[in-house]
């Protein structure tokens, strides 16, 4: 599927904030209900979008997250589809991707603590260590999303054709918002009702207060009143679009890098370079083989190229080495909890 300027512009949207109403999304791109509504009905329809994602800060919840890389063996197109849904199954595990690159899977766990870790990866080893040659686990001490600000942005503005420092250059507003969640656990007070809606959220971020009203079985004006508190606590962070790698028109790659001699300062420039980035739109902290992740959404292999160049230049007092895996699908991207997560909660 071609997506023009206003396919590109209801992406963008819908990344700031999947809830919004189809009439506030026309309203701002100057167009009909109608016509917007057809268009995000098209996108789901030819499944350039794979889910509206809830971002959920889980330390709020108690937990933290873990990315585990696996490289497989002796395992067939069969076998893989069958790790993929244990992987997928399993309530746990919040995302999951087949990948090319260093690493055929990755996945992402939350936990408790290390125990509870250790349970989940017990479990996995039990199902599928006769197919793992290697495998790596990354925990997450912090991460941060950014808007889609490619999808809406000319060739001219791209950072990497301007000449003034990478530091002067301002996102739009929306994507300046900080989105992101740590590693701490610091458990909000919340109740099984609560954990319904996020369940639900989970399922499809673009929910009416009235569908969800009806699955949990309250009110929808309670409905949009608990979910205006899980916003102000800092448990839902915001909503966005989880494309579909398949049919989306760039290329997903995620950036594995090692990082020396890293000071506060040095970490705070790539950090904030990434947040001006419009191609990057994900990056982690991490305490793993590599310190430091990125995801890039880009147009093509060259333009990644291009990208790298820039970064390892800007920063190459810092940066040790790297590894890119090229992301081709997401297979779960649900960091809200199931019935199971909640009964291990308590």
């Amino acid at each position: 599927m071609h997506l023009d300027l206003t396919d590109r512009k209801i992406l963008h949207e819908l990344d700031i904030n999947s809830r919004q109403h189809t009439a506030e999304i026309a309203k701002k791109l100057r167009i009909s209900k109608q016509v917007a509504g057809f268009r995000i009905d098209r996108l789901l329809k030819e499944e350039i979008i794979s889910s509206f994602h809830a971002i959920i800060d889980v330390s709020k919840l108690g937990f933290s997250i873990h990315k585990v890389f696996l490289r497989l063996q002796n395992a067939d197109t069969k076998k893989e589809l069958l790790i993929l849904k244990f992987l997928s199954d399993n309530p746990n595990i919040v995302w999951v991707a087949s990948c090319d690159g260093k690493y055929d899977l990755a996945f992402g766990t939350w936990a408790k603590d290390m125990a509870y870790l250790d349970r989940t990866m017990k479990e996995m080893n039990k199902k599928m260590e006769d197919f793992i040659s290697e495998k790596q686990v990354a925990p997450i001490v912090r991460g941060e999303y950014f808007i889609r600000d490619y999808l809406i942005e000319s060739e001219a503005a791209h950072p990497m054709t301007r000449t003034r420092p990478y530091t002067l250059l301002l996102r739009s507003q929306s994507a300046m918002r900080k989105s992101f969640f740590g590693s701490e656990p610091l458990p909000a007070k919340i109740d099984a009702i609560d954990w319904k809606i996020l369940f639900e959220l989970g399922k499809n971020a673009r929910s009416t207060s009235v569908g969800i009203a009806e699955a949990v079985s309250i009110s929808a004006d309670a409905v949009a009143d608990r979910i205006r508190k899980l916003e102000k606590s800092g448990i839902v962070k915001h909503y966005n679009i989880v494309p579909n790698e398949a049919k989306y028109p760039y290329m997903h790659y995620k950036i594995l890098i090692g990082l020396k001699n890293l000071t506060e300062i040095q970490e705070r420039h790539l950090e904030e370079y990434c947040r001006m980035h419009p191609n990057i739109v994900y990056i982690v902290k991490t305490l793993g083989p590599w310190e430091f992740e990125i995801d890039v959404e880009i147009e093509n292999p060259q333009k990644l190229r291009e990208l790298m160049m820039d970064l390892k230049t800007r920063f190459k007092d810092i940066i040790k080495d790297y590894s890119s895996l090229s992301i081709h699908q997401v297979h779960k991207y649900n960091f809200c909890p199931s019935v199971q997560v909640q009964s291990d909660y308590k």
